[in-house]
């Protein structure tokens, strides 16, 4: 648990410091890391300082703490313990000589130094009560600093590393915040900074999930194989300074704990540049790539409280605590818009949508929603937050419209699978006319760069004469072209001498595969065939089938109880089953997508098969998987991990130093070309 001593007399134990993880009750269901988080956040820090100082405080958090607070807690779950306003580090502050204080930073010479102007020159900002919290490890340099301070050792009542440096974005994904980190990766001159920042915060990922893992990583990637090396050295020394702390499959039996250690899989986003550019038409994704978004805010004109037939700008935050949100992220778009639909027509046809003066036919117009929320006061949450999420979706289809991406994700589908909608593979030059013609019609640069980008990686390169038939086609600026090039840099060529094959064909560049895919998981929809090579990785993780040569472990690993495997050899079983039932399907509709119109592919779109969003406990089967990935986690790969752990019944934790769009992508690779 986090110390509570009042000063820093001598060296503050480690152990004492960083043993912060509570036994879990018996009878309670594996919570996730989201509110493994939330529960760090409010047990360990707000209510046992209001335990301690009972009166009103201020808290004071730098810009990345206050990102991690916000992506787990609202400022009234923090009120509810005593704590009366949250201030800025980086600001100027008043003083409140009356008041306590918790600090609450990330562990670097910067905050540190910035906390201790708090307290020097005999004017303080704060009364007795400081408490100190840090996120992650406090180096040795930092904490001895820190103890040079004597009004603030008088005050201090707690200094803790309560070891949740990340961001839980969702209830089993969170990324670290490194959204400027990208070019450390793959211009490296030194194997240093980047991978031991990565791995002193993945660290505490498994500090708060209780998780001593096996540490497995891809084989080709340099820099997994250097974290791989660094996190295993800091777990270790984590685990040793803390011999308090259990982990599952650990010798300290817990109630509810699991019997098997944790396996984390350290991946690198140049293993798969084309999944992050392609465009995916489930609601999460499409959300993120074409709307304006500021991280989990989305600004949506809603109704006014006077006059529900007007409108008025409101910010609508998307995030765990959305639950409509989290049922329908992974949805296809028509999908969510069918079932918006039918769940406000069970409001109007109920007996209390009489007040409109008869039922509801057909889908509702944006401005009846408006009347029908004015009309319904009984429903008038539920309507809110379902007409909140149709304007969102409406607005993604009216971008979907006016760019006409239908037919521009045909294109893209053909690149990265091979294959057209009818199941042809088309000759190579046909497809680069198509895409020269397509890029003549994009308005907006950054879409002509991305389609070049899509074309690039999905061949591997292409020849001098047609990459140049591109580039002018696209017309693309000087940065633009040395983007481009900086494929280079992540291990992607550019451009193939020899001549290339006539047809197109998926790119497979060593063990790379470019065009993603699981055979028993292809769709059978013009618009949704591509399936993100992830996909396949996760499957064969979830299984124990991932293979060891490709993805070498530390150190060996166990081989699985009998119990165990049998439990799986089950879901395997299971899993076979429902894979022969959609290849079946697939078969049935073979012929119906040959003919096929524009119109008809994307409607068929919206019966694709759903999997179990239920946001309540989940019975899953072995160990937790932790799959990591360097460089950035497209959406659409959070979709996946999702879709396998319910398929799968194995929890699946997923984590990147940033989640990223198809923007965010090109922006990454273009900071590489200006480093």
């Amino acid at each position: 648990m986090p110390s509570s001593r009042p000063a820093l007399s001598a060296r503050t134990s480690r152990r004492n410091r960083r043993s912060n993880s509570p036994d879990m009750p018996a009878g309670e269901a594996q919570p996730g890391l989201r509110a493994l988080v939330q529960k760090r956040l409010l047990d360990d820090v707000f209510q046992k300082t209001a335990d301690q100082f009972p009166g009103w405080k201020i808290l004071v958090v730098d810009e990345h703490s206050m990102r991690v607070i916000s992506a787990s807690i609202g400022m009234y779950d923090i009120m509810e313990k005593k704590v009366t306003l949250v201030e800025s580090l980086e600001k100027k502050r008043a003083p409140f000589g009356d008041m306590g204080v918790i600090y609450l930073l990330e562990p670097t010479a910067q905050s540190v130094s910035k906390m201790m102007d708090d307290f020097v020159n005999g004017k303080f900002l704060y009364g007795d009560g400081v408490f100190l919290f840090f996120l992650g490890r406090l180096p040795d340099k930092l904490l001895d600093q820190i103890k040079t301070c004597r009004p603030l050792l008088k005050r201090l009542k707690t200094l803790s590393e309560i070891n949740i440096d990340f961001l839980a974005k969702e209830e089993r994904a969170f990324n670290l915040d490194m959204r400027n980190s990208f070019p450390s990766f793959y211009l490296r001159n030194s194997a240093a900074p980047a991978e031991l920042s990565i791995a002193e915060k993945l660290v505490t990922v498994c500090a708060a999930l209780n998780e001593y893992p096996h540490i497995r990583y891809r084989q080709s990637s340099g820099i997994c194989q250097s974290l791989a090396s660094i996190f295993h050295l800091k777990m270790d020394d984590f685990v040793s300074q803390n011999p308090k702390w259990w982990y599952h499959g650990g010798p300290q039996r817990q109630q509810n704990g699991r019997g098997e250690r944790s396996t984390l899989l350290l991946l690198d986003r140049a293993d798969d540049c084309l999944s992050p550019l392609m465009h995916d038409f489930t609601y999460q994704s499409m959300v993120q790539d074409l709307l304006p978004m500021d991280g989990d805010r989305i600004t949506i004109q809603s109704e006014t409280a006077n006059d529900a037939t007007k409108t008025e700008a409101k910010d609508v935050l998307l995030d765990e605590r959305d639950t409509l949100w989290v049922e329908l992220r992974g949805m296809h778009i028509a999908k969510v818009i069918e079932t918006l639909s039918a769940r406000i027509r069970e409001i109007m046809n109920s007996k209390s949508g009489s007040a409109l003066g008869g039922k509801s036919k057909g889908n509702m117009s944006l401005s009846q929603m408006a009347i029908a929320l004015k009309a319904l006061p009984e429903y008038r949450e539920v309507m809110s937050k379902l007409s909140q999420h149709m304007r969102i979706s409406h607005e993604c289809m009216n971008v979907f419209t006016k760019q006409n991406l239908l037919d521009l994700s045909e294109l893209e589908q053909t690149l990265a699978t091979g294959k057209d909608e009818n199941g042809r593979s088309p000759k190579l030059a046909d497809m680069i006319e198509q895409v020269e013609d397509a890029l003549d019609k994009l308005r907006n640069p950054a879409d002509r760069l991305r389609l070049v980008l899509i074309t690039i990686i999905s061949q591997g390169g292409l020849r001098p004469k047609d990459r140049r038939r591109l580039m002018n086609a696209g017309r693309l600026s000087e940065n633009d072209m040395k983007t481009v090039n900086m494929l280079e840099a992540m291990g992607i060529s550019v451009s193939q001498q020899q001549q290339q094959k006539s047809r197109l064909g998926k790119v497979l560049g060593g063990d790379r595969i470019a065009s993603g895919g699981s055979a028993d998981e292809e769709s059978e929809f013009a618009a949704s065939r591509y399936i993100p090579a992830f996909r396949t990785i996760l499957e064969e993780l979830a299984n124990d089938q991932l293979s060891l040569e490709t993805y070498p472990s530390v150190l060996p690993m166990p081989d699985p109880a009998p119990s165990q495997s049998n439990s799986r050899s089950r879901m395997r079983g299971s899993a076979s089953a429902r894979s022969s039932a959609r290849s079946s399907r697939r078969g049935e509709g073979s012929s119906a997508r040959k003919s096929a119109g524009a119109t008809s592919r994307w409607s068929k779109s919206s019966s694709v098969k759903e999997v179990n969003r239920s946001t309540g406990p989940t019975n899953f089967v072995g160990g937790r998987c932790i799959v990591f990935m360097v460089g950035g986690m497209a959406y659409s790969e959070l979709r996946v991990a999702r879709e396998v752990m319910s398929k799968e019944s194995r929890e699946i934790v997923t984590g990147s130093t940033v989640f990223v769009n198809a923007d965010g992508f090109m922006e990454d690779l273009a900071h590489l070309a200006q480093d």
